[in-house]
């Protein structure tokens, strides 16, 4: 049993809000700033991951571990991005390292978008029903948008 005490601030409405917003950002980081298309199922693997913080600050964000297991979760996102997206393509070291750091501007981009329904729900006073439901739109429209990549693509 998780103990409650350790809870986060962090509520599921704003993860599920940042995450489709954080994969529009990292398909458009490797297919534009990168100029390296990756295979879908890599965005969605390391977009995945990128989610995976919320179990840390949501369920751990109390605890007197939490520094401990947040490093531990980030070393282990960052090599998984490296051989996941990085490692493999060809490229010199510089672009390597840039693609690299792309995780940390990545996981900044994501924690914006998570406080964008925060302040919208905190500050502004409007229902986590509609950061829901722009989220619901929001991965139909991934799903077509990709959806019809891929099928131009095989």
């Amino acid at each position: 049993m998780i103990n409650p005490q350790w809870e986060g601030a962090v509520q599921f409405y704003e993860l599920l809000y940042g995450t489709w917003l954080a994969y529009i950002f990292i398909v458009f980081a490797f297919e534009r700033v990168l100029r390296q298309p990756l295979q879908e199922w890599r965005y969605v693997l390391l977009n995945f991951m990128g989610a995976g913080a919320f179990w840390v600050n949501h369920y751990f964000q109390g605890a007197p571990f939490y520094m401990t297991l947040l490093n531990a979760y980030t070393v282990a996102f960052l090599l998984a991005w490296y051989f996941i997206a990085v490692r493999g393509h060809g490229r010199r070291a510089l672009w390597q390292v840039g693609a690299t750091l792309m995780a940390v501007v990545y996981t900044v981009a994501f924690i914006g978008f998570e406080n964008i329904a925060r302040f919208g729900v905190d500050k502004q006073g409007y229902s986590e029903f509609w950061f829901m439901l722009t989220a619901y739109i929001g991965f139909v429209s991934i799903i077509i948008w990709r959806g019809r990549r891929t099928s131009r693509l095989q």
